[in-house]
């Protein structure tokens, strides 16, 4: 994420909030009944493929109004021309992204987990889209090798292990870590496991 700074950056974690989608962010407090009607194939859509495009319903920008948040997962692209497979990293994409393609000096990064729908349920707010997953969404997408899952409307702060901020340096094409701020009340994703020990 592009941030001013890392007390904003560090208020994401300690304020025990969480990432919000950009729909929350300009609309406080969310109309929750509004949701449902937000959560739609059409606008995960326009999320993934347009999302600087006009938003039919409201008139501005989709990307002011998406309930959805793009988080990268990383992913792997095949050419079956030179028959090899190219992986993207999670963090490759997540510091393109947070640099704003390398115009932005700092981009802060947040490790977080979610609960991925085992196939398309975009109507569930409590779980993600893995939109790069081809055997789920077959529909062409230009951006599928960013890796992307949509999570809905807020990431919880307990479900972020930390942040870290990555400063760019564009005259030598260097990128290092500089800062990290981990969560002490991060939940580890075991605690939904239903896998008990045995003897």
């Amino acid at each position: 994420m592009a941030l001013p700074d890392d007390d904003v950056a560090r208020g994401v974690i300690d304020d025990r909030f969480g990432i919000a989608c950009r729909w929350w962010q300009r609309v406080d407090p969310l109309p929750r009944g509004d949701v449902a009607s937000k959560l739609t194939a059409q606008n995960l859509n326009l999320h993934v493929n347009h999302f600087e495009s006009t938003d039919p319903d409201t008139g501005l920008p989709f990307c002011e109004e998406t309930p959805f948040i793009s988080l990268s997962c990383g992913t792997v692209e095949r050419d079956t021309a030179a028959k090899t497979n190219f992986v993207h990293t999670a963090r490759h994409t997540a510091l393109w992204f947070g640099t704003r393609f390398g115009r932005e000096p700092v981009a802060y990064l947040y490790f977080c987990w979610v609960i991925l729908a085992p196939r398309s349920a975009v109507a569930v707010q409590g779980v993600a889209e893995e939109v790069r997953d081809l055997n789920t969404y077959r529909r062409y997408s230009a951006y599928q090798v960013e890796g992307e899952v949509a999570a809905k409307i807020l990431v919880p702060a307990n479900q972020i292990s930390r942040c870290e901020r990555w400063e760019w340096n564009r005259e030598r094409k260097t990128i290092r870590q500089t800062w990290t701020h981990s969560n002490p009340h991060f939940v580890r994703p075991e605690a939904l496991s239903n896998v008990r020990e045995m003897l």
